[in-house]
């Protein structure tokens, strides 16, 4: 199985929902800031977004979302205002896009084993 988005405003949506949903499990405490920081928000994504030249709102979000764990050890009664600061930029960002059109392509890929 794969997920993966193609073009630009794909790839941004893409990404402003998947980070949409790790900050509601960190938010519900499903997920660890640490778990969420090696899973999705680590340099690695933001390295990648810098490299497309995505569009700075989402760079600023994803970038507020790699340092989550920090923020978890070093200010903890912070969490929850940080994570929603993130959820209102990426609120945004989905906002700026274009709607996407019927024909746009699929981001789950199941290929057969």
């Amino acid at each position: 199985m794969t997920l993966q988005a193609s073009g630009l405003e794909e790839v941004q949506r893409f990404v402003a929902v998947t980070a949409l949903g790790m900050c509601r499990a960190l938010m519900l405490g499903s997920i660890a800031p640490a778990g969420a920081c090696s899973r999705l928000f680590g340099p690695a994504l933001l390295s990648r977004l810098e490299a497309m030249e995505v569009p700075p709102e989402l760079r600023h979000a994803i970038h507020l979302a790699t340092e989550l764990e920090d923020v978890a050890q070093l200010a903890p009664e912070a969490l929850s205002a940080s994570i929603a600061e993130i959820e209102a930029k990426l609120h945004q960002v989905l906002a700026s896009l274009s709607s996407p059109s019927s024909d746009a392509a699929k981001w789950l890929n199941i290929t057969p084993a």
